[in-house]
């Protein structure tokens, strides 16, 4: 069965094909006839739907649309940046007639903005893919209510005929507010901020920022500064909130991107420090051209790859924004509102230490610093909150960190609470990690430290860092449509390389712009898409339609059983079966829809958090 769940957020341009549509409606022409790709789906789908039921009700379903990526793919097209390496994933739900399922020719993707490196890359040529086949377990809403986060399957309030599918923010008879990127419920007196409790749930749905592990070498060999870098405090008036690249006890490998720390015998903290050097497409053209380029660093925003892709033209990009050209519905959620609310992952190798052994995580969010320090001898981790006047210890707990050896760490500020991960384990804090929520009420504004969010420190010790990896959190957007909305968007990403001028700005009409409330039904649940600029739900049905009664419930999605099958052979394409069929009925000759062979993507075979 099909979720009937269309893409929102269409440019002044937009068509009416982002309407939901029925399933019942016949094509004009059948895209194609069965294949034995489509026998092999329907006998492993069959399979495994006679297994679960013999212990609980569950039912199939296909994603046809982006709405809720990166926790579930639509429709999509995936390629691979030629610059720097990395897996572009964009949503392809907008090239198919959503009534017929024929192609648009006119609205073919062709050209995708790298998520990590931000080169235009064109992908007219790359393979297309239905979106994840899930399984939704009916049983737990028959016995029992919704809980907050599931992902779970509705009828459209507006149309109870259509199949939709979102994550459930919101229960009965609550008040919910969105309000820069996050979600609260308001009492009428106090917001209290909506953490995801599950951090599985917090970690699956990070998006990425950047991963190291792929930087754009060709854009480095033209001088464009590496994003990591050893650091040091400095006056310099070139330097980046106050840090200017130094020699020190880090020595950095660009080849195996790593930093190397010879640092046993010192006793001072020494840095590395991410700057976030997003280049725009303009920069790479220059730098394509050999023309000298003069990089500043830019805020992290809420840009979103899977949404950043164009039709016949190239995406033309500003700032950290990006304006796709007129055939494309992408150019809202390119990025312009700033986001606080990051994770860092690294690998870090222990090789030796002194008597005072110290390494420190840092992130940086509206120009409070917050910390964990852990103390490799006592294998302790302490957090700290610092202000311009104020260092506070907010907690500490044992973290099993200690002597020599290879640790994967994790440190999250996230929903106004602090996490540490040590070998994939969470260290218990207690409340402590939560924040101060006294002035919720105030917006959170960046400075200039926020150019420069993320920080590792050690002292007193040798040790190899490496797997430098930062995302973010979703930020929900309040009130993403209207030509206001778009003149404000314009207006922020003009100063996403001037946080002070940004935070002005933003204020201005932040009130409006980007908060709302909503109120729910004593029977009904609010649900919201995980791409929050792409998807239609309970911010923009009728507002007496915006909750989800209790009886158009259908289940919680709980499994990816089938995303798309991995081609090979063929230079990774395989070979044509059928091709797509364009809206007046002919064959696109170099544009297949189903190839073979493949193999399962039994990565991406998971439990959906």
């Amino acid at each position: 069965m099909s979720i009937q769940d269309r893409d929102y957020m269409k440019t002044p341009a937009a068509t009416s094909t982002e309407q939901a549509a029925p399933v019942s409606k016949a094509p004009v022409k059948p895209a194609h006839v069965d294949t034995a790709r489509d026998h092999f789906e329907s006998v492993l789908f069959a399979l495994v739907l006679a297994l679960l039921f013999r212990t609980f009700e569950a039912e199939a379903f296909v994603i046809p649309t982006g709405s809720m990526a990166p926790t579930l793919y639509g429709r999509h097209k995936e390629s691979t940046c030629t610059k720097c390496g990395y897996t572009i994933t964009v949503g392809a739900s907008d090239e198919m007639d959503a009534e017929t399922g024929l192609l648009h020719e006119e609205t073919r993707i062709h050209n995708a903005i790298c998520p990590n490196c931000r080169y235009v890359n064109e992908i007219t040529s790359a393979l297309s893919f239905n979106g994840d086949r899930i399984l939704v377990n009916k049983f737990p809403y028959e016995l029992g209510n919704p809980s907050r986060w599931d992902v779970f399957v509705f009828k459209y309030p507006e149309k109870p005929n259509i199949n939709y599918i979102k994550r459930l923010v919101g229960l009965p008879g609550e008040t919910i507010r969105i309000r820069q990127g996050n979600l609260y419920l308001w009492d009428g007196k106090t917001e209290t901020i909506l953490r995801k409790d599950n951090l599985d749930k917090q970690n699956a749905i990070q998006i990425p920022v950047y991963d190291d592990r792929h930087a754009p070498v060709d854009l480095l060999k033209t001088g464009w500064p590496e994003r990591w870098a050893a650091v040091a405090k400095t006056n310099d008036s070139t330097s980046v909130a106050g840090w200017s690249p130094t020699k020190s006890v880090w020595t950095h490998d660009a080849l195996h991107r790593t930093f190397q720390c010879q640092g046993a015998k010192t006793t001072e903290l020494n840095w590395i420090r991410y700057r976030h050097y997003v280049p725009t497409q303009p920069e790479w053209q220059m730098a394509e051209g050999g023309t000298t380029q003069a990089p500043v660093p830019r805020l992290i925003t809420d840009f979103c790859g899977y949404n950043t892709y164009a039709g016949t033209e190239p995406p033309a990009t500003h700032g950290d924004h990006s304006n796709i050209d007129s055939h494309s519905p992408s150019q809202i959620g390119a990025g312009e509102f700033w986001v606080g609310d990051l994770t860092l992952s690294c690998q870090v190798d222990l090789a030796a230490k002194g008597s005072d052994a110290q390494l420190v995580l840092e992130l940086i969010e509206g120009g409070v610093r917050y910390q964990c320090r852990i103390d490799c001898n006592s294998a302790t981790a302490v957090l700290f909150k610092l202000t311009a006047d104020r260092e506070t210890e907010l907690a500490s707990a044992p973290c099993g960190l200690s002597g020599t050896g290879s640790h994967q760490l994790r440190f999250a500020n996230v929903d106004d609470r602090l996490v540490l991960w040590i070998d994939d384990t969470a260290i218990e804090f207690g409340k402590g990690a939560v924040l101060d929520q006294a002035n919720a009420l105030i917006p959170n504004l960046p400075t200039d430290d926020d150019l420069t969010p993320v920080g590792i420190a050690g002292r007193g010790l040798d040790a190899t860092v490496s797997d430098l990896v930062i995302t973010r959190d979703i930020y929900y957007l309040a009130n993403p449509s209207g030509f206001r909305y778009q003149n404000f968007q314009t207006a922020l990403a003009q100063y996403i390389d001037h946080p002070e001028e940004w935070s002005k700005r933003y204020s201005e009409e932040a009130g409006e712009m980007d908060s709302a409330e909503l109120k729910i039904t004593e029977d009904g649940y609010l649900a919201l898409g995980d791409n929050s600029p792409r998807s239609m739900d309970s911010r923009l049905w009728a507002p007496s339609l915006q909750s989800v009664p209790r009886k158009f419930l259908v289940g919680k999605a709980f499994f990816i059983y089938w995303p798309h099958g991995v081609p090979f052979m063929n230079h990774g394409r395989g070979f044509p079966l059928v091709n797509h069929t364009d809206t007046e009925g002919n064959s696109v000759p170099d544009y297949p829809k189903y190839t073979a062979p493949f193999y399962p993507q039994v990565g991406r075979m998971k439990r959906i958090r």
